[in-house]
């Protein structure tokens, strides 16, 4: 048997685009929006984590939940008014 030669042609560069080098764009959620009086955390595992964020509820927050009880109550056949949606809204995201 014959053994063929491979060729010793280095393979071609890939053209590396230059490119400006971009900052991160920030996630935007509440939290960086809305700014919170007092953050509460818990410790799990030698680290702490924030479980909530007392004073960041803004009237967005709350107009979309109250929203949403108005609806589970007209589907559910139950009394009450825009009113009572949005205070009972607004206790159970500032509660």
């Amino acid at each position: 048997m014959q053994k063929v030669k491979k060729s010793a042609a280095k393979p071609a560069k890939k053209a590396v685009k230059k490119t400006t080098a971009r900052k991160p764009v920030a996630a935007r959620s509440r939290a960086s929006i809305a700014t919170p009086t007092r953050v509460m955390t818990r410790r799990v595992g030698g680290k702490s984590e924030v479980v909530g964020l007392v004073g960041s509820v803004t009237m967005k927050d709350i107009s979309l939940k109250a929203y949403y009880l108005a609806e589970r109550r007209k589907n559910l056949g139950l009394p009450g008014d825009p009113e009572s949606d949005w205070l009972q809204a607004e206790r159970e995201l500032r509660g």
